[in-house]
């Protein structure tokens, strides 16, 4: 009976090491991130900055953004910096077009797996076209309401504009995907349109209005108005004339919205 009381207690001293081991192991870094913007216009740079713990001065650590446009669904290493004294790290990036996720990634080491910063969503925003051959994308099913020919507003000439019927009637919807925060248009009547028409021009955050400016012929107006990002799926232009009885073509010149899209690959 000691015999076996003295092997199971080697046994068990055996063991120990390698219980702790395989317990330093399942612990990770802990990794800290901030950024100097989480908004900003394609092409600039942020910094990203922080601290590992424990600091592993002279470790590589990972830059990475989520990758889902080639449908691999991972974590894509867009850059790499180094651990400094006391843990900090700082790295300068040139952010993806449009809205990406981003962490910071300690690989494993000295006994500890690889540890993840919090993510965060970068917006690198552009202006999009809405006319012509539009970069924001119609909502399913919309016809939209254009010509491809030149029109004349305020004796100046126009070449991508939305238009309505000569009845000043028109709607069209885009779809911003929550991730447009501005639009603008210049807006009048085409010099078609019958003397003292005028129309009213509307644009709508989904169910939202946002701008309504009364246009009359002679006239542009200016239209640029916030949207509010994450509440919007879409935006939609109307008009409609104040008096149906004279001919009232409504125009909406270089309209473009103020997005982050998420980049395609």
């Amino acid at each position: 009976m000691r015999h076996l009381t003295l092997v199971a207690a080697a046994l068990a001293v055996g063991f120990t090491p390698v219980l702790v081991s395989q317990a330093q192991a399942a612990t990770p870094y802990k990794v800290s991130l901030s950024v100097t913007r989480t908004e900003i216009k394609q092409g600039d740079t942020v910094v990203f900055s922080g601290k590992v713990s424990p600091s592993a001065k002279g470790a590589r650590l990972k830059v990475q953004f989520f990758d889902i446009d080639q449908g691999g669904n991972r974590w894509r290493t867009v850059a790499t910096t180094t651990v400094k004294s006391g843990g900090a790290y700082a790295k300068t990036v040139a952010p993806r077009d449009g809205s990406t996720r981003y962490r910071v990634y300690k690989p494993s080491g000295s006994g500890l797996s690889g540890g993840a910063s919090k993510t965060v969503i970068m917006r690198a925003y552009a202006w999009y076209k809405m006319a012509n051959v539009p970069d924001v994308p119609l909502a399913s099913g919309e016809q939209y309401k254009g010509q491809y020919g030149p029109q004349t507003v305020a004796g100046t000439p126009v070449t991508r504009y939305w238009a309505s019927s000569a009845s000043a009637g028109g709607r069209t919807r885009w779809l911003t995907l929550h991730t447009c925060k501005r639009v603008h248009a210049e807006v009048g009547l085409d010099d078609r349109s019958a003397a003292g028409a005028d129309a009213q021009f509307r644009i709508h955050a989904d169910q939202t209005r946002i701008a309504s400016v009364r246009v009359k012929k002679g006239t542009m107006v200016t239209v640029d108005v916030a949207v509010p990002r994450a509440e919007t799926g879409g935006l939609i232009f109307t008009a409609e004339a104040r008096n149906s009885a004279r001919p009232t073509y409504v125009n909406a010149s270089k309209p473009r919205a103020y997005c982050a899209f998420p980049e395609d690959d």
